[in-house]
């Protein structure tokens, strides 16, 4: 219609254009006619002199003040006018355009956009851009200038960690305030078992309010929560202070405590309460050891006679060692005992054993070693000391720390640590804890459940670099990779438990039974006991499925977590008498990653 109307009347477009007929003043303006300049402002007067709104004058828009129009959609938003205030034929609406205070969106081909995201902004079914409110099937929240809030919530309640929180219309947080029945803690938390809103009212433990609950200035009982505060009411009601109630302390003001010492002038001992208030027990708090009654130890021996603690209770580093003297196991293999006479492992004949400041229980000998404290029969050890015997140790050589077995052999461990002095002895029955410092052991404690970020080809060529290339297992890397993926088993590990086993593949074990892992090799028998497999990739990929099932993935005998590990916890536990099996596998491992680029760490 507009079309036609511009048609008709198109004749009269020169004559319409504005022209400066005088700037004038306002009252001048008043009783003018036709088109008058004000400023940089153009305006249109009747005949009658009252000014035009909201109208066509020729080719040109005055608005709803009067002023000439320009650069802007006019008359209901369905034309144009450019620069100079002219109409612009067949002029298109394209990206964002305002109407009033609202903003639609035209695609290039001038098409109002609907129901869809442009950009960060939604346009509803009208092409209007949203605001404050919820979008695109509810699921986002759009703010008061049109942006995507990221992360905004729902309103509404909203479980996270076990608790609920309450969320408004506009995606705010509730705090400190009554939803229904609920109320809605300072963290935003919904309350339960506790007195809230100023103490007034009672939440049961599904976050209710009990209509018929005692305040909190009536006779309580036993424990009660407030504000996330414990407190302990003896039978009379009254609350319990300075004294402890179980394995709970209470404080001066009543209040349960939490992540601190307490000195308890009865048991005349210090005490830590951890963060859920139990006291500790069996454990450092700090350079402190509290023992297996909680109290903080003084003047002695402590974890398993590893470490000495002096009259303040704090460690005292560079005490002499706890160790009283060594063992050598003359049996094949001996199980180690705990103090009630259990078995806890079993270790290999010539291993050498560390005896601490323990007594004796039943005629058993206490002892260390790799990592587990336990007690040994005196009829299977021989007692040895170091002018006769070679007690294994740790040096470094500056770059690596080695643990020496024996004057012949040794496996690198650990890159060199600050606190070792080059080529000094350092011993340790867990090769972890040398009184000043701890020693890390990479790959010992890795989870091998974890995939190694070496490829097949780099495993390939570790088989050169550790001068294996004649190995049956040489340019098996695939194969190790597919145990990987398919029982979930580390491929580098496997290489490495592989080579301590079967000498790099080449082993007579190896070699007739293409058993590289020693499944079966039980120490009394090995050659016959060990387990056959048909080939190199059946022994590979047997091997892995089946310490995966026994060692890896269950928590029943005889796994005791899927790592390396010592004798005191890790594969070493059951699946060898060795005493450093784990460790040795993990030399391997280390090796390994040192020689390919240290991909895994």
């Amino acid at each position: 219609m507009r079309n036609n109307i511009k048609i008709g009347i198109g004749f009269l477009t020169v004559l319409a254009t504005p022209f400066v007929v005088g700037e004038v003043s306002g009252n001048e303006a008043q009783a003018a006619q036709g088109w008058v300049q004000n400023g940089s402002a153009w305006y249109h007067y009747k005949d009658n002199g009252s000014l035009t709104k909201n109208a066509w004058v020729g080719n040109y828009w005055v608005g709803a003040d009067g002023r000439m129009v320009t650069n802007s959609w006019v008359d209901n938003n369905n034309y144009y006018v450019g620069a100079n205030g002219v109409w612009v034929r067949n002029a298109k609406k394209t990206g964002w355009v305002q109407s009033g205070s609202t903003w639609y969106y035209y695609n290039s081909q001038g098409q109002l956009e609907r129901n869809r995201w442009i950009g960060d902004y939604w346009v509803g079914t009208d092409g209007k851009m949203a605001t404050n409110s919820w979008v695109d099937n509810n699921n986002y929240y759009v703010g008061s200038n049109g942006v995507w809030v990221k992360n905004a919530q729902k309103p509404g309640w909203t479980q996270k960690s076990g608790s609920w929180y309450h969320y408004d219309n506009k995606g705010n947080l509730t705090k400190n305030a009554w939803v229904g029945n609920y109320w809605l803690g300072s963290d935003g938390k919904m309350a339960t078992n506790s007195w809230v809103d100023n103490n007034n009212y009672y939440v049961g433990k599904d976050g209710l309010w009990e209509r018929n609950a005692k305040k909190p200035e009536e006779k309580k009982s036993g424990w009660i929560s407030n504000g996330g505060v414990w407190y302990y009411y003896n039978k009379e009601g009254q609350m319990v202070k300075n004294a402890w109630a179980g394995d709970y302390y209470l404080g001066s003001d009543g209040k349960m405590v939490v992540k601190s010492w307490i000195y308890d002038n009865a048991y005349k001992a210090w005490y830590y309460l951890g963060e859920n208030g139990v006291y500790k027990r069996n454990t450092w708090i700090g350079n402190y050891w509290v023992g297996a009654n909680g109290k903080m130890a003084t003047n002695s021996w402590v974890d398993n006679g590893r470490y000495y603690v002096g009259p303040s209770g704090a460690w005292v580093k560079n005490k002499d060692n706890a160790y009283s003297g060594y063992y050598k196991v003359v049996s094949l293999y001996i199980p180690v005992y705990d103090a009630s006479g259990n078995i806890l492992s079993h270790v290999s004949k010539d291993t050498i054993l560390f005896r601490d400041n323990r007594a004796s229980i039943g005629g058993r000998i206490p002892v260390q070693v790799a990592g587990l404290t336990g007690y040994v029969n005196s009829s299977q050890v021989q007692a040895v000391n170091s002018s006769t015997t070679f007690i294994p140790d740790y040096v470094s050589d500056g770059k690596y720390v080695y643990h020496r077995y024996s004057q012949y052999s040794k496996v690198m461990v650990a890159r060199h640590h600050q606190d070792m002095v080059v080529g000094k002895s350092y011993y340790s029955a867990d090769g972890i804890n040398f009184g000043t410092f701890k020693l890390g052991h990479p790959f010992q404690f890795s989870n091998l459940k974890s995939k190694t970020n070496y490829t097949a080809a780099d495993l390939d060529r570790l088989y050169s670099l550790m001068g294996a290339s004649d190995s049956r297992l040489a340019g098996k890397g695939a194969t190790f990779k597919a145990a990987e993926e398919k029982y979930g088993v580390n491929a580098l590990y496997l290489v490495a438990h592989s080579a301590l086993e079967s000498a790099w593949g080449r082993s007579k074990i190896a070699r007739d039974k293409n058993n590289f892992f020693g499944i079966s090799a039980y120490d009394n028998n090995p050659y016959n006991a060990a387990t056959k497999f048909d080939n190199v990739d059946a022994g590979i990929l047997g091997a892995a499925r089946w310490i995966n099932e026994k060692y890896l993935s269950k928590s029943t005998y005889p796994a005791r977590g899927a790592y390396l590990g010592n004798k005191a916890g890790g594969m070493n536990v059951n699946y060898a008498t060795a005493p450093y099996w784990g460790e040795s596998i993990a030399s391997i491992m280390f090796a390994a990653n040192e020689k390919l680029g240290r991909k895994d760490g």
